[in-house]
């Protein structure tokens, strides 16, 4: 077997994460031989089914993982129990739900496809965008769904907090979640609590009994009488891990009442005390090769030769294994272990007192064997407890992108700040990383600071490129048209001239600030090659965004029919959930429903309006964002609706930007048309006058506030001069006007001819 295989020999068959498979050992209750069957608790447990969240909560040693494993496999267990053993690298919100995700498919096959696929894409906007339909499918099963979340402990993150959270309020019946960690969960349990959907387990519910402590003791032929049991309990209080550790220690003394009788300490002093006693008992190659080991939070037989320069590294596990029950079986096949986190506190803590020189260079060969596995997290993990900066920094160079790409940020953002701040300022694609980071999380101050940074930094054209690049991208989302515009022209200017990322990319920005700046001829040019481009290139997202921004410069030039087409097209392209839930996908549903509210079909466009809405709060721009919030106040007021909320929002949106183009003088103009929308019979007016164009009518209008002559108009629509002057009579009429000079005026104050101000229309 390879170094590699023996990664991936332990991994699920789906998904991927950055090119990872899933890691099946953590989707598997630990398997202990020597587990004690708590029938009371685990009747207690039984009740779980009733209650929307159960928690166990208690320090290290009190038997948490081994109750909750012992119900999952037990008869009175509630049968389809998801299982996910949580480390530190889940503190992130795509990996922590991915993996959640495939505990809950690893017991129900096929649920949750709509959520994987959409994860990847879904940015801030995760919890909103994956849950919703995962919760329907669950709510679809005809059983009971536990899903047993061990180790909550190690997540930090408020946003997987606040997305569990969200899961426990819309939690269908059937689904129940228990939590099991050495502290509580900061979720909503006092609400929960409450409403009488709380179960709760704590260390006095843990501590053994003195039955369970014989039956724990007399597993290690100890022949101790039931006092001496009973004084060992009290003074232990009960702590599982503090009696297994007693009964391993008194196994190499003559006198065991004698040891009970010297037996005191709380939790602390009997670690440390019971650890040496414990690790004393073992042959010098045992401990020395544990010690040595205790670096690894998962382990093989193969990594521990690595790291140990030995070759018996298998034998040693199994025997230990056999003899310790210390060490954690993680598989069905007995490959991949870890060692009891009480043991394994102690191990490091003896390898770093006597051997401190020693620890970097096992970290060091245990990076090595995990690059060389792929196994990228835990190679860059480990060559920074090495100290190994070069080659931890190498790594995340390599990999941040692919990372990012799938939507770990947090994962990024861990790895940047794990180096020093003068290595990321000193190199070009970790500052540009730092700025992805902080473009999502809307720190644009700070993103302009390390795009500085990333200037200065740049070594060559290819790292001028992308500095540009992530400056030009930038500059446009912090509302500054002119800025972005310039910047996406230097990104053109040093080598993003063929196809690819940059100059696709590129190219999208330059024609959208183009379009922004009311040239529209310049911005159906670029966007047009920008689509050329993406397409060969396959940079799916910067298609459908191009063509997003394509459809409304159709429009804006007053070409529906294209328009429309366009609009059509980029729908099209964005049927995937990961392009479909991506904020790139709003230009697209804001140009469909601009196209319907300027056909006069004002209700058939809200849907599309409110969903362009609801896309770009993921991460578009600020002018992006006061423009869907336009588009849906134009609608809404096409429809003779309150618009009030989506105009003040766009405005204060508007007010955050440098130079917004010209979004001001449209939102304006929709501000009038509200105003006279809000007075009387006016408001019948504008209303009926939208929804009573006919297709025709709509479109004799939109080129009537272009420059052609009304018989140009009637050859551009293949009618005749009559015609084209019948239908502006009846739109004349229903408009309240008496000019093609009126028509234009009134129909922009109503927001039913979608031109851009400052281009001159």
């Amino acid at each position: 077997m390879t170094e590699a295989r023996a990664v991936t020999d332990a991994a699920a068959p789906e998904p991927m994460l950055a090119g990872s498979r899933l890691l099946a050992t953590k989707l598997c209750a630990p398997v202990r031989r020597d587990l004690i069957h708590r029938r009371r608790l685990v009747e207690q447990l039984s009740g779980a089914t009733e209650h929307v969240l159960t928690v166990l909560s208690a320090a290290a040693g009190w038997g948490k993982t081994s109750l909750v494993s012992d119900w999952s496999r037990s008869a009175e267990g509630p049968g389809t129990v998801g299982w996910l053993s949580l480390d530190p690298q889940d503190d992130d919100p795509l990996r922590f739900w991915t993996y959640a995700v495939a505990a809950l498919r690893a017991v129900v096959p096929g649920l949750g496809e709509h959520a994987f696929q959409t994860l990847a894409s879904a940015g801030p906007a995760l919890t909103e965008a994956v849950l919703p339909p995962l919760i329907n499918e669950l709510a679809a099963v005809s059983r009971p769904v536990v899903l047993i979340l061990d180790d909550y402990h190690v997540i930090t993150n408020p946003v997987v907090h606040r997305s569990v959270d969200y899961l426990l309020r819309r939690a269908p019946p059937n689904l129940h979640l228990l939590v099991a960690g050495r502290t509580d969960p900061p979720l909503a349990t006092a609400r929960l609590r409450a409403a009488g959907d709380l179960l709760e387990l704590r260390a006095a519910q843990l501590a053994f009994t003195d039955s369970e402590a014989a039956q724990l003791l007399d597993g290690l032929e100890l022949g101790l009488g039931d006092q001496d049991t009973h004084r060992l309990s009290v003074r232990t209080e009960g702590w599982p891990a503090g009696l297994y550790l007693a009964g391993l220690s008194m196994r190499h003394h003559t006198d065991p009442r004698a040891f009970v009788e010297a037996f005191t300490g709380n939790d602390r002093y009997v670690l440390d005390y019971l650890g040496a006693e414990v690790l004393a008992a073992h042959t010098d190659d045992e401990r020395w090769f544990l010690a040595r080991t205790s670096i690894l939070a998962r382990l093989n037989a193969e990594l521990c030769d690595a790291v140990t320069g030995r070759a018996d590294s298998a034998a040693l596990l199994a025997r230990i294994e056999r003899t310790n029950g210390f060490v954690v079986t993680l598989d069905d096949h007995q490959q991949w272990f870890r060692y009891h986190r009480l043991l394994q506190e102690v191990l490091r803590q003896e390898l770093t007192l006597r051997e401190p020189e020693l620890v970097p260079r096992l970290h060091h060969r245990a990076a090595t064997w995990f690059r060389d596995a792929g196994a990228v997290p835990e190679a860059i993990e480990h060559s920074l407890a090495a100290g190994d900066l070069d080659q931890a920094e190498e790594l995340v160079l390599r990999h941040w992108s692919p990372y990012f790409n799938v939507g770990l940020l947090a994962t990024v953002d861990r790895w940047l700040e794990a180096l020093p701040t003068e290595r990321l300022a000193a190199s070009t694609s970790l500052c540009v990383a730092r700025v992805w980071i902080l473009l999502d999380r809307g720190q644009l101050d700070a993103a302009e600071e390390w795009v500085s940074r990333a200037e200065r930094a740049t070594a060559d054209s290819a790292d001028a490129r992308d500095a540009a690049l992530v400056g030009a991208v930038l500059r446009f989302k912090s509302g500054d048209v002119a800025a972005g515009h310039a910047a996406a022209r230097r990104v053109l200017e040093v080598g993003a001239d063929g196809s690819g990322f940059a100059g696709s990319v590129a190219r999208c920005v330059l024609g959208l600030t183009f379009f922004w700046q009311g040239d529209l001829g310049a911005a159906i040019r670029v966007l047009t090659e920008a689509v050329r481009l993406a397409r060969i290139s396959g940079v799916q997202l910067a298609v459908v965004y191009a063509l997003g921004y394509l459809a409304l410069a159709h429009l804006h030039a007053n070409s529906l029919p294209e328009a429309r087409r366009v609009a059509d097209a980029a729908l099209e392209q964005a049927l995937e959930p990961a392009v479909a839930e991506h904020f790139v996908t709003a230009l697209a549903h804001a140009a469909h429903a601009a196209t319907l509210a300027a056909a006069g079909e004002p209700g058939a466009a809200a849907p599309s309006a409110a969903r362009a809405v609801e896309l770009a709060g993921r991460g578009a721009g600020r002018v992006e964002l006061g423009f869907v919030l336009a588009t849906r106040a134009r609608i809404e007021i096409a429809g003779g609706q309150d618009a009030t909320a989506s105009l003040a929002a766009a405005r204060e949106i508007v007010r955050a930007c440098r130079d917004p183009g010209w979004l001001p003088e449209w939102l304006a103009g929709l501000q009038r048309s509200a105003r006279v929308g809000s007075s009387g019979q006016q408001t019948r007016t504008s209303g009926d006058a939208s929804a009573g164009l006919t297709d025709r009518e709509a479109e004799i209008l939109r080129l009537l506030a272009g420059t052609l002559s009304l018989r140009e108009i009637g050859a551009a629509l293949h009618v005749s001069l009559n015609t084209v002057k019948t239908h502006g009579r009846g739109l004349y009429r229903k408009l309240g006007v008496s000019s093609r000079a009126e028509a234009v005026r009134r129909a922009r104050e109503l927001g039913l001819v979608c031109d851009a101000p400052a281009a001159g229309g």
